[in-house]
């Protein structure tokens, strides 16, 4: 068994596919990098990257919506893996929100998510 599906297996919440435009600064650094946010859950998301970046390193995340402000949250690296023939890599992040409004902004963007995938499958 590989070690993505292994993680798969070991995951408490569901994933949900999407693309979104997002902006991860690691904590302490004045640099940011540029990603795409490809799957959300409510304890994480995965991003692709250009950047590699070591396991527990802790980065602010925003994530740039269509409709309204970005959403800003905490999360730790937890793992980050090359895509075979590609420059880019699938980095996984385990959400910290910093309070419990940024963890309600967590959960009602994960929620409206969730709620959009919903509503294509019935349409």
């Amino acid at each position: 068994m590989s070690q993505s599906e292994d993680s798969r297996e070991n995951r408490k919440h569901a994933r949900f596919e999407l693309l979104e435009y997002a902006i991860l600064q690691p904590q302490g650094a004045g640099r940011t990098v540029r990603s795409v946010v490809i799957d959300v859950s409510l304890g994480g998301l995965q991003v692709r990257s250009k950047e590699t970046f070591e396991p527990g390193t802790t980065m602010t995340i925003q994530i740039c919506r269509a409709t309204g402000e970005p959403l800003v949250v905490s999360g730790e690296v937890r793992y980050c893996l090359p895509i075979e023939e590609s420059d880019l890599y699938a980095t996984g992040f385990r959400c910290h929100p910093k309070d419990t409004g940024q963890r309600m902004e967590w959960v009602d963007y994960v929620h409206g998510v969730f709620q959009s995938q919903g509503e294509h499958l019935v349409s």
